[in-house]
């Protein structure tokens, strides 16, 4: 939605603890244009099935961190900053359990946690299961939010964690209460505090028992300097709350919420985005990319794009609302794509925010090869990839020259090797790769010598 601005001093706003120059663009706290609904949709549920329970942010949240948004665009700008920025967050899962065998109820298995992390990666790189069907109109603010997740390989003193970014709590050795835990208030003042790892250094999320009625809910971003805010996250809270049906896709989760949205929706919480119809009717997610719209949808809506053509008024959503965006309610098949501006916000979260600053640094010594081996090194010719997006074959093009014993190795997102070939001498030349029995998702291919390493990021898109 549009958007109106206004100039405010630093002296007004002395809790920003010097993120912003004297002068700052704030955009104003009015809510998108407000207009009946259309009555063919009057009987139209508000939240059918999925239930987030994410805290709507205070107005003094939405301002301050809009106004931290606006400075980081006019950052960007002024030092001609790439919009192509790449973070990566490491992960720690807690699963809360019952003393259930692993596999087993609550204590899911690995295969699920891994395959949530993989479901993550592709979504925030619009690679994501049913991406393909996004209407034509909303193709050119479809985004690749350059954000991936991996699995923290060790814990906070450094030791190597036995299964890579999992901690197995069983709820009985802490004296935690029995599930369900469908209270979020013991889940915050009890469970999370006893359990949280350095905010400033991991992803929490948690996984548990929340019962039938809830799937998850997340924290907002911390680092505006105000105090007293609602839903914010703090050093014994922060992180992202999910019910383990609701976590990865696997034939164990509570269809039809079963193939890992409920994650991608709620760390875009903690990344700073708002519910696209900005949590009232026709109300404003200060993403001016996202159509206005009236309400949050659920299940899949079966008509025809465009859906809701200005139904919060004249030219609010004219090729209609975005129903398939990851902030909105529908099921899990049928949301696949965050924006342009929906990415600004997160990537000015990951910028500031006092748990998100450090995550990308933090992951050179806490993921499986993050650093010289996982973080791309695009800047890098010798090495070139293509086709990019592949889908059976991937050519790998070197120019390194007179290097002994050159390494090539593909990993998954999740650390886990797929393909290596040793070169006994190289002068230069192109490899072939069969990617035909690897699925879709984020890849990254290292090159080795004696002499340097370099690091290439592929999609494989089936």
């Amino acid at each position: 939605m549009k958007k109106s601005l206004l100039s405010l001093s630093l002296i007004a706003l002395t809790g920003f603890n010097g993120f912003f120059s004297q002068t700052i663009i704030i955009p104003q706290t009015t809510t998108k244009k407000i207009a009946p609904a259309n009555a063919a949709h009057a009987n139209e549920l508000m939240t059918p099935g999925r239930n987030c329970l994410t805290p709507v942010p205070d107005e003094a949240w939405d301002l301050a961190f809009n106004a931290m948004v606006e400075q980081f665009k006019q950052n960007q700008i002024a030092n001609k900053t790439s919009t192509n920025t790449t973070y990566t967050i490491p992960v720690i899962v807690h699963v809360i359990h019952n003393g259930e065998a692993v596999g087993t109820g609550s204590n899911i298995s690995s295969t699920q946690i891994n395959s949530q992390i993989t479901i993550l990666n592709n979504d925030y790189m619009s690679a994501g299961l049913n991406n393909a069907n996004c209407p034509a109109a909303f193709t050119s603010v479809k985004s690749n939010t350059g954000i991936t997740w991996c699995m923290a390989t060790k814990d906070e003193i450094g030791n190597v964690l036995a299964e890579p970014g999992i901690d197995r709590i069983n709820r009985n050795t802490l004296s935690f209460t029995a599930p369900p835990y469908s209270n979020t208030g013991y889940i915050d003042g009890t469970i999370k505090p006893n359990t949280i790892w350095d905010p400033t250094l991991y992803c929490n999320i948690w996984v548990l028992n929340l019962g039938s009625s809830l799937l998850g809910y997340a924290t907002f971003p911390a680092g505006t300097g105000l105090a007293g805010l609602t839903g914010v996250g703090t050093s014994s809270n922060d992180g992202v709350v999910i019910g383990y049906g609701y976590f990865g896709n696997t034939s164990s989760g509570f269809a039809p919420y079963n193939k890992g949205r409920t994650a991608s929706h709620e760390l875009g919480h903690w990344l700073g985005l708002r519910h696209i119809n900005g949590d009232s009717n026709c109300g404003n997610d200060y993403c001016a990319d996202t159509p206005t719209q009236d309400q949050l949808h659920g299940g899949c809506i079966s008509s025809s794009t465009p859906y809701h053509v200005n139904v919060c008024g004249a030219g609010t959503s004219p090729n209609g609302e975005m129903t398939m965006n990851f902030m909105d309610y529908t099921d899990d098949n049928c949301m696949y794509m965050f924006t342009n501006d929906q990415t600004t916000r997160m990537n000015t979260a990951l910028t500031n925010g006092t748990y998100r600053s450090g995550l990308t640094a933090s992951s050179g010594t806490l993921c499986v090869g993050v650093g010289t081996q996982f973080t791309a090194t695009e800047d890098k010719a010798d090495v070139i990839l293509f086709p990019n997006p592949a889908s059976n074959t991937l050519s790998v093009s070197t120019t390194f020259k007179k290097e002994n014993n050159v390494t090539i190795k593909i990993y998954s997102a999740i650390g886990e090797m797929v393909s290596s070939r040793q070169i006994a001498n190289t002068l230069g030349g192109t490899y072939n790769f069969d990617i035909s029995a690897i699925s879709s998702g984020i890849y990254f291919v290292t090159l080795s010598s004696s002499e340097k390493t370099v690091t290439k990021r592929f999609i494989v898109d089936k």
